[in-house]
């Protein structure tokens, strides 16, 4: 069984979070720039069986100015690795939640801009993981 790679994706940087190979827990990868996100991918690829993209839409359910660049990046993921699968998950709420969970932390540790990212890739893998639980 391979990792569930989750990218909470951005136009300058992008948060990444994996689980551990028997897909239990979700781990925070980093926070990488998003010009640098392809080779990042690549890196992680082998390991990887399953891709989530955190999907942003309003909470009434229109999209945001992230909703089409996001579906470009899946499309674009589709294409270039297609025995991998790749979904979209909601995301309303895991920006949200990483933000909440940044403001309790120290000042130093809430100014890295790549741990919120992290954090919200996580969160998002999280909730994914457990919405697929039995």
């Amino acid at each position: 069984m391979g990792r569930i790679l989750a990218i909470d994706y951005g136009l300058r940087r992008t948060g990444l979070a994996w689980t551990d190979p028997q897909q239990n827990v979700a781990l925070p990868l980093e926070g990488v720039e998003t010009a640098q996100l392809w080779q990042k991918i690549e890196q992680l690829l082998g390991e990887v069986e399953k891709i989530v993209i955190g999907y942003p839409r309003r909470l009434d359910g229109r999209p945001t100015e992230m909703t089409a660049p996001v579906e470009r990046l899946y499309h674009q993921l589709r294409q270039k690795y297609p025995t991998i699968s790749i979904e979209l998950v909601e995301e309303r709420l895991s920006t949200h939640a990483a933000t909440h969970y940044l403001r309790q932390l120290p000042r130093k540790v809430r100014q890295d801009k790549a741990a919120a990212d992290r954090i919200a890739a996580t969160i998002l893998l999280e909730n994914y993981l457990l919405r697929k639980k039995p």
